[in-house]
């Protein structure tokens, strides 16, 4: 009896010892006691000065350690979190996951315990894949939110890291993650009895989360690695956009920024905005001036647990990616597209027609009258364009709607079926239909249809999209890509030069066209950098389903040469459309005058005096922006872009005139000298002069059709140089090279130019 009595006593001993074990809080009487539980004694051989990348601000400082015991190094990675106030283990878990898109995390919030940490991974290959399958299901991947993939239950055994050769653990009842804590009054790490939410840190706290494989335990390593500092790209000039339908049903719009380095930095706008995206099957992005705007055919998609949505029209800061403003009501129709008209006002497509944006106020207007109608499958607005005078959009069935944006009144329809509109760098008007492409003149809007050889366009109102056809800004060529049938894209990039009127049908060939599931374009697919000249083709997978997890970018060169291809991370990202920075401001070319005298209608041909290097142009808006004495003379610009002074009579007067590329604008100010006024039958005089070659290396010539009364050049410090004008030509053979400012007043003008000697 006495044995017996004995026995039991171990029995309930041992039984209730072991039921005092914890998990993060949890009482666990199915692990069994370990030395590693009992053994706290630990020397580490890091101090707060060794770690490198601290997340959080305050004046408190904890260590926040992983260790996966995976036999992967480096191994037991430390980072420092810091804040003020009151702050638990579980604040520091996820200012990390926040913080460090290399750190990824497996939680299940809302027990009676709090928050119960399940899995712990780090992108140690540096593949940045990072996300999870659930029993082994790769067609559904689970991805990270703020570092976070959220769960309801505790079942941490089911899951794993979709890149093998990530640090992962998880688990509850096959493995376990161990909590060790070290604050600064104890001499060593002790098991933590209670969960991440329920630990208390304070100032030079140490969090240590050991994983158990397999119910195996290990002791706390003597070596923490500092984990490198991560800063997620926060600079949008250099690289491109691409801008993502995502996945309908479970995710709401997204943008990604491919950078020049070829690092492919993914939801920007929503790292930027604290999760926060775009509406419904983002189908169009643009940037105009300073901002950039997105544009979904919903304002929210309701399966979208994890991304709060932004509307049918979002506007970001394009240098930041803050957000500026969403809505969700654009006119009551469906997004389509976005067009610039000036720097206060745009236009917005959409399914039920073409609506005022006001920039300056961030406002919707009204419909412009004439535009709507049709129904959302027969009268949707596609593609728009502005040209330096007209808004052009393509409207389904009805043709193309030609808009006076100064009105913004519907001045003539261009009838047919067509699916697209761009602008060549030769200023003319560019329409496609199924096999035709079809030449449409800037002014007097008169087409010239040529048929497509061999191929047809792949047309997209049924599921709109943008569409391939794409210009190119620095040669004078269009792109787009072939389709067999009305249905089915084809395999082939199309080149047709606007000059010659001639179609090259295989200029180059979409990449991975051999085994059973092919690439194929999706969205717009197309485009072209308009710095660089490259192409920039996205594409999917074939086979439907889990294949459109597997999405490529391709780069090709002018001359249809494939150059690079990037993969991105599995993932339904359902790419819509490229989109390229605007960097630069449009530039006035010296050419154009300070100063001229009129006693006649002259013209200046703005045409050529106005470039800018990331867009077309003939594209540049000109206007008047103010005229300081209109009673001595009248300042128009024409439909050509020609500025047309007429003196009215004698004075002087101060011409501002305004180049808007894009959004950007940039002025100049014109004098101009009246001499007497002139009937306006007279004959008008061209106001021109230049400068050739430039650089130049002997003989320097002066083209004009006024007269010279006098040229000076000047070297860099200003100092006069001595010159003479023979024959409106200038010998500089024996000048210094450098760069030297070159002065000539006529009868008409005074002109000021940079020379470059060689």
């Amino acid at each position: 009896m006495k044995k017996f009595y004995l026995f039991m006593t171990l029995f309930l001993f041992a039984f209730f010892a072991n039921a005092q074990i914890k998990v993060q809080g949890v009482p666990r009487n199915d692990i069994q006691g370990s030395s590693n539980q009992q053994n706290t004694t630990t020397t580490t051989n890091i101090s707060f000065s060794d770690i490198q990348y601290w997340v959080g601000t305050g004046t408190n400082e904890a260590a926040f350690v992983v260790q996966w015991n995976d036999s992967k190094n480096p191994d037991a990675l430390v980072w420092g979190f810091r804040w003020n106030g009151n702050a638990t283990g579980e604040d520091m878990l996820r200012a990390v996951a926040q913080a460090d898109q290399r750190f990824y995390s497996l939680l299940y919030p809302g027990t009676q315990f709090g928050t119960a940490v399940g899995g712990l991974g780090f992108d140690l290959n540096g593949q940045n894949t990072n996300a999870l399958y659930k029993n082994a299901n790769t067609t559904y991947p689970l991805y990270p939110v703020s570092g976070v993939v959220n769960t309801t239950a505790y079942d941490f055994d089911d899951y794993t890291a979709a890149d093998a050769g990530d640090h992962w653990g998880s688990g509850w009842y096959n493995s376990y993650w161990s909590y060790w804590v070290k604050d600064p009054t104890d001499a060593d790490f002790g098991y933590s009895g209670v969960g991440a939410t329920s630990r208390v840190l304070q100032n030079g706290s140490f969090d240590v989360w050991n994983f158990n494989p397999g119910m195996n335990s290990f002791p706390i390593a003597s070596t923490f690695t500092p984990v490198s500092s991560f800063a997620a790209s926060t600079n949008f000039t250099s690289g491109y956009y691409m801008v993502n339908e995502e996945w309908f049903g479970h995710t709401n719009g997204s943008v990604n920024f491919i950078d020049n380095n070829g690092q492919i930095n993914y939801r920007v706008y929503s790292n930027a905005n604290n999760n926060h995206a775009f509406g419904a099957t983002t189908q169009y992005g643009t940037i105009y001036g300073d901002k950039f705007y997105f544009v979904s055919k919903q304002a929210a998609d309701g399966g979208d647990t994890q991304y709060t949505p932004g509307g049918r029209l979002v506007i970001a800061n394009a240098q930041t990616m803050q957000k500026i403003a969403g809505f969700n009501n654009i006119g009551g129709g469906d997004g389509r597209s976005f067009v610039g008209v000036n720097e206060n006002k745009g236009y917005i497509g959409a399914s039920n027609g073409i609506f005022i944006f006001d920039i300056a106020n961030l406002q919707v207007g009204s419909l412009i009258a004439g535009t709507g109608g049709g129904g959302q499958y027969a009268g949707q607005i596609g593609n728009m364009i502005r040209s330096s005078k007209y808004v052009f959009a393509v409207k389904q069935s009805a043709g193309i709607l030609v808009i006076d944006p100064a009105t913004d009144t519907l001045i003539s329809t261009i009838s047919g079926a067509y699916h697209s509109i761009v602008q060549a760098k030769d200023g003319s008007i560019w329409a496609i239909q199924d096999q035709k492409v079809v030449n449409i003149h800037p002014t007097t809007f008169a087409t010239t249809s040529y048929t497509i050889p061999t191929t047809k366009y792949l047309g997209s109102w049924g599921a709109w999209n943008a569409g391939s056809f794409s210009a190119s800004s620095k040669q004078n060529v269009l792109y787009w890509i072939n389709s067999v049938n009305s249905f089915a894209s084809g395999t082939q990039i199309v080149k047709f030069d606007v000059t010659t009127k001639t179609f090259n049908e295989t200029f180059a060939t979409i990449p991975g066209q051999t085994g059973t599931f092919k690439q194929i374009p999706y969205g717009a697919a197309l485009r072209v950098n308009p710095t660089t000249d490259e192409l920039i083709l996205n594409t999917t997978e074939s086979g439907y389903g889990a294949h459109y997890q597997k999405n490529w970018i391709h780069t090709f060169d002018t001359s249809g040469t494939l150059t690079n291809t990037k993969t991105l991370n599995d993932y339904y990202w359902f790419p819509a459309l490229a989109v390229f920075p605007d960097n630069t401001v449009p530039t006035v070319s010296s050419t154009f005058p300070s100063q001229v005298n009129v006693n006649s209608a002259s013209t200046i041909d703005l045409k050529t005096i106005v470039s800018d290097e990331d867009n077309l142009a003939s594209a540049i808006v000109k206007s008047i922006k103010s005229n300081s004495n209109p009673t001595a003379v009248s300042a128009v610009i024409n439909g050509e872009d020609e500025l047309v002074l007429t003196p009215l009579s004698s004075g002087t007067a101060d011409i501002k005139i305004s180049f808007n590329s894009n959004g950007k604008v940039v002025e100049k100010t014109l004098t101009v000298n009246s001499t007497t006024s002139t009937l306006a039958t007279a004959e008008v005089k061209k106001i021109e002069f230049s400068i050739y070659p430039n650089p130049v290396t002997d003989i320097l010539t002066l083209k004009t059709q006024e007269k010279i009364l006098n040229v000076s050049l000047y070297d860099a410090s200003g100092k006069v140089v001595n010159t003479q004008v023979n024959n409106g030509q200038i010998n500089v053979s024996m000048l210094p090279n450098g760069v030297y400012i070159l002065k000539a007043v006529t009868d008409k003008a005074v002109y000021q130019q940079k020379l470059i000697k060689k």
